[in-house]
């Protein structure tokens, strides 16, 4: 497995935006097949969610 966050590479860079998204790349796998699941990190509890449980907060 391969965790990829790209976010990371880029921090302190002015004009690039935090987007939290992150990916676990089953890079191989003995008996199964391989793939990648998009993630969000969020950082301020050092944790990993599911990308498509994820909710925006309401604007107002």
């Amino acid at each position: 497995m391969l965790l990829h966050r790209e976010d990371y590479y880029h921090r302190g860079e002015d004009d690039y935006q935090d987007n939290n998204a992150a990916e676990v790349i089953i890079a191989k796998q003995r008996n199964g097949p391989t793939g990648s699941v998009k993630l969000v990190f969020r950082e301020k509890f050092t944790r990993f969610e599911n990308a498509s449980h994820v909710t925006e907060a309401a604007p107002f």
